[in-house]
């Protein structure tokens, strides 16, 4: 009876990708019904109705499915360490997979702030979480390399660190840009076991316009029990993900780039701890 595990797996995988992708499909419905309120010209009702109602919203797609992930396919999430309770902290992480997202959304938003991508402009047009990321008004990046694509990725990230006193969310970046795989490390030559170069830039820019007293939640995810895969995440083809958390002040990081080196370097001898110990 072997034969009936793939087919097992594979169908727990299809069923938790509709779960997920219709769950956050009924969600963006009601997000666009209270779209057009946005343009009441009243700050306070925008304040204290529209925003808070979204956020509500966004909270209770991101609790189903980590009812899902917890419950039905079973994944152990194992956080060391604690989240803060702040309305807007900067949120950093490794980047392994695609499922690396609800995984952060289960930590940081579950109860407390929503998370608010950097996010490259063409995801906007992935349906379902490119149309959320769009009603959210998540900032979006050209990310293309060209001095005029920095220039403006750079001021999409000042107008989204400004924001940060104006309205709750967890500004949130993947430090290395995009998922980590042994090809990429290699090419960059990266000095990290386990993770890519950091991006100084638009960090650098989010912390210095932020607050010195706003909490930097640093987050180090490792799926040392399994596989990043995301596939193989949807039927618990990882039984568990660990992921730890260490917090700072925007005031502590006076040099960027020997800050992220110490932080990364720091990430890089936990993961292989992790996986030591797997």
């Amino acid at each position: 009876m072997k034969w009936h595990q793939p087919i097992l797996r594979h169908g727990l995988s299809i069923a938790s990708s509709l779960w997920f992708f219709s769950n956050l499909g009924f969600w963006l419905v009601l997000l666009i019904a209270i779209t057009p309120f946005k343009a009441v010209p009243f700050s306070g009702f925008q304040r204290h109705v529209i925003t808070p109602l979204a956020h509500t919203l966004y909270r209770l797609a991101v609790r189903i499915n980590s009812f899902w992930m917890r419950q039905v396919v079973g994944i152990e999430l194992m956080v060391e360490g604690k989240v803060p309770s702040h309305h807007n902290p900067i949120v950093i992480s490794n980047h392994q997979s695609w499922f690396d997202i609800p995984l952060v959304q289960d930590v940081i938003s579950a109860r407390g702030p929503i998370l608010q991508f950097l996010i490259k402009r063409e995801l906007v047009w992935v349906p379902i979480i490119g149309w959320i990321c769009l009603v959210l008004n998540f900032p979006r990046l050209k990310r293309s390399g060209s001095a005029d694509a920095r220039a403006y990725d750079l001021a999409a990230i000042n107008h989204a660190a400004n924001e940060l006193e104006r309205r709750p969310g967890a500004l949130f970046i993947f430090a290395e840009g995009t998922r980590f795989t042994p090809a990429k490390s290699a090419t960059q030559a990266s000095p990290y076991l386990g993770l890519l170069r950091p991006k100084i830039s638009g960090f650098s820019a989010i912390v210095k316009q932020a607050p010195p007293d706003t909490p930097i939640i640093d987050l180090t995810l490792s799926y040392a029990a399994g596989s990043a895969n995301f596939w193989r995440c949807l039927h618990g083809g990882t039984p568990s993900v660990r992921i730890k958390v260490d917090v700072f002040q925007a005031s502590e990081v006076t040099d960027v780039a020997n800050w992220l080196d110490r932080r990364w370097r720091a990430k890089s001898d936990w993961l292989q701890a992790q996986i030591a110990q797997s």
